[in-house]
């Protein structure tokens, strides 16, 4: 087979299950811990290195939300059994980089992964994450190709995969939409906002030989649960969140 087409065809395995794969990341999770301290052994300096971390995350977020207050209805979805974009979409994020949602994950987890302050597996992370989506942006890509044909090679052409160029920035047709954010991208701030929560406990049962929570990190667990009560609610018994063409 073809290595291109072999890229493609595993890639779009990838893509299928990109939900699930990436917990594949935690493989490395027992030696990790197994080498866990805070820096200097100061719970204060570790409580401000989480606050980096949890910035960097935010950075991936604030990508994301920025992806879906531009984007319209038919594409960048969480689809996953198969390809699908009634549009091509060039504008905003996207005029910037062809794959700015994957650049948002890569800041999201990226944040996960520097509490952890392990040169080691923070490059184990880098690799497996730019060899796992690389596989899934070829697959998406030859899709496009074949869809959109010249309207695509030329966006691709001026426009570079992964790295985002601020220049090439174009005002997409529709308005900005906090309502699309909150409805497309609330599971994905509450799953990274709990995963922190997670990663606190992991540290004090580490190091402290206990499980416990500060104030703060209770108080970081009660809002993101009380966001995700009332979105979920939100979207699921009211039209407050539906936008016509998103």
């Amino acid at each position: 087979m073809e290595l291109r087409k072999h890229f493609e065809t595993s890639g779009q395995w990838l893509f299928r299950w990109r939900s699930y794969l990436p917990a594949f990341l935690l493989l490395p999770l027992p030696w990790v811990l197994s080498d866990f301290h805070r820096p200097y052994g100061q719970h204060d300096i570790q409580e401000f290195w989480v606050l980096f971390c949890i910035a960097v995350t935010g950075l991936g977020l604030l990508i994301r939300a920025f992806v879906a207050g531009f984007v319209p209805r038919g594409t960048s979805g969480r689809n996953t059994k198969q390809q699908v974009a009634t549009s091509l979409n060039t504008t905003g994020v996207y005029s910037l980089c062809r794959h700015p949602l994957y650049l948002g994950n890569f800041f999201v987890a990226l944040g996960w992964v520097l509490f952890f302050h392990n040169a080691w597996f923070i490059s184990f992370y880098v690799m497996t994450f730019w060899l796992y989506y690389e596989r899934i942006m070829m697959t998406e890509e030859a899709f496009l190709r074949e869809k959109f044909g010249d309207e695509f090679l030329t966006w691709a052409d001026r426009t570079s995969a992964f790295l985002p160029n601020i220049k090439n920035w174009k005002q997409p047709a529709l308005r900005f939409s906090f309502r699309t954010i909150i409805r497309r991208e609330y599971l994905t701030f509450v799953g990274a906002m709990l995963v922190f929560v997670i990663l606190e406990l992991i540290e004090h049962g580490q190091i402290d030989g206990k499980f416990l929570l500060e104030p703060l990190w209770i108080a970081l667990a009660a809002v993101t649960g009380l966001v995700f009560i009332t979105v979920r609610s939100l979207h699921k018994f009211t039209s407050l969140l539906v936008e016509e063409g998103r």
